[in-house]
């Protein structure tokens, strides 16, 4: 759990920064000449325009990108990868069951696995009454007391 706080707050950081670049970008000073046609940088006079150099002229061509590079970042660490993480951690979980333990199924029957076959489990969930579910149907195993 630290290390996805560690990683959101890293990434919060990083998008404020690149927000408060882009900002100072879109806010340069415009002119308007003659023909009415706007410039951006120009000289004291006016009538000279300045090329946008440096982090100026990234964010003037690939700002776009840019920011949909983030929003893929973004949505990979906070959606895709913590679903990846729960569904490996489900199929271990199944992929470890064995006779005898005990298990809760997602409609929450409490039971001792009987036997175990490719895809289905038999459960004992009281004396002489065995039940037949889906590996998949099993939310975790029980905590013995």
């Amino acid at each position: 759990m630290k290390l996805s706080k560690k990683i959101i707050s890293i990434l919060i950081i990083s998008i404020l920064v690149i927000a408060i670049g882009s900002l100072s970008v879109a806010c340069l000073p415009t002119t308007t000449t003659g023909d009415g046609t706007t410039t951006e940088g120009t000289t004291a006079e006016g009538t000279e325009t300045q090329e946008a150099t440096g982090w100026k002229a990234i964010f003037a061509n690939y700002g776009t990108w840019i920011w949909l590079a983030i929003l893929v970042v973004a949505f990979y660490f906070l959606l895709i990868r913590p679903q990846r993480v729960r569904s490996k951690k489900a199929q271990e979980m199944m992929s470890s069951l064995q006779r005898g333990d005990e298990v809760v199924t997602i409609g929450g029957f409490h039971g001792r696995i009987k036997d175990i076959r490719e895809d289905v489990l038999i459960i004992t969930i009281a004396s002489g009454i065995d039940v037949k579910v889906n590996k998949s149907a099993v939310s975790k195993k029980a905590v013995q007391q």
